[in-house]
């Protein structure tokens, strides 16, 4: 009776340990089932059943080792974008010429800029519109960063969205806060649109030439109240009480009378004549090497070409003198009328006005 006993204990131990399974060594047992329910081996086909092919193992991608590899590839392109953005608008300080080259460019580059930003916007609202109906057009201005969750959403696809809306961005803070053009008068310039001379002067000349035409001096007054804009008697109305001031020295306007020249042609010295008490007086002369060289060239080829037998207005000049036609007309700065000879002191070139056509 003891040995049957000990013989049932041994069974069970030496089932216990061997393992139930040959493929997977599993010791757990199978009950009614004719496969190992760890694996599924299937002992009469030879191979486990219902379970999923072994896979080889997938190749893990490389971690990234530096915080520049954290950066993705659309991070990199939007960055890049907005650094090119601010260099444009450096180089647009730095490389303009005048005035109004700098403020040309800042109006071009904050109008293309302010274009990409609303673009950009506009395109992301569309879309956080077909995605959601929260969104409303208001939401553009209302919500400007919360309809961009959708299409940051699918990032990177759709990243150039964000590109243009923030380089438009860049351009345009860039242009006022960097490239800063805001002289807007100086677009007229150095282009070709001159200023023309003020009505004081307009009507000493008109009085001048009326001594010189006599009569066809009606005439002579008509064409040049068409010039300035109105009558004789609406102009000296309109004549300003003092002369206007921009920076330090008070700026008037004058008419070219005359020139001098060196032994070898060139123009030495311009005569000035300009309004004083609502007369056409002589008023000085303006030295060559104090006018810009680009007006001194084309005097150079003009004024031979306006030469007269006399002067438009009395002038004492030392020398030979080159008399031209009332028609050149300059804007000068100056200090005031020198109470002793009763011209102007040390006039120095300002800009070119418009021209007068004067009948002689």
């Amino acid at each position: 009776m003891n040995s049957q006993q000990n013989q049932l204990v041994q069974e069970p131990q030496s089932s216990q340990s061997q393992p139930t399974c040959s493929e997977c060594g599993t010791h757990e047992p199978w009950g009614l089932s004719s496969w190992c329910p760890k694996c599924g081996y299937y002992p009469a086909l030879g191979k486990c059943v219902g379970q999923p092919e072994p896979q080889a193992d997938e190749e893990e991608k490389p971690q990234p080792q530096t915080i520049w590899e954290l950066i993705p590839e659309w991070g990199w392109i939007l960055g890049l974008g907005v650094i090119g953005s601010i260099g444009l608008s450096i180089a647009g300080r730095f490389l303009t010429q005048n005035p109004a080259e700098l403020c040309l460019w800042t109006l071009t580059q904050a109008t293309a800029g302010f274009l990409m930003l609303v673009i950009g916007q506009f395109i992301a609202y569309l879309y956080a519109v077909s995605k959601s109906v929260e969104f409303g057009i208001l939401s553009i201005i209302l919500n400007p960063f919360k309809i961009w969750r959708p299409t940051i959403a699918r990032f990177p696809e759709g990243a150039w969205k964000l590109d243009m809306t923030v380089w438009g961005l860049t351009l345009t803070v860039g242009a006022f806060a960097i490239v800063g053009g805001f002289e807007f008068n100086s677009l007229f310039d150095d282009w070709g649109v001159r200023k023309t001379a003020n009505v004081n002067l307009v009507s000493s000349i008109v009085d001048q030439a009326k001594q010189h035409e006599g009569d066809g001096a009606e005439d002579l007054e008509g064409a040049l109240n068409d010039f300035a804009g109105g009558t004789e008697e609406e102009m000296k109305e309109k004549l300003p009480e003092e002369e206007g001031v921009t920076g330090k020295l008070p700026e008037f306007d004058c008419l070219v009378v005359g020139y001098t020249t060196l032994p070898d042609g060139r123009i030495n010295s311009v005569l000035l004549a300009s309004s004083f008490n609502k007369r056409l007086v002589y008023a000085g002369k303006l030295n060559a090497t104090d006018i810009p060289a680009e007006v001194l060239e084309e005097w150079q080829q003009r004024l031979p070409g306006l030469e007269q037998f006399a002067p438009f207005v009395k002038v004492n000049a030392d020398g030979a003198t080159t008399w031209i036609k009332p028609q050149i007309t300059v804007n000068v700065a100056s200090k005031g009328w020198a109470e002793t000879n009763q011209q102007l002191v040390k006039p120095k070139f300002v800009s070119l006005l418009q021209e007068i056509s004067v009948n002689q």
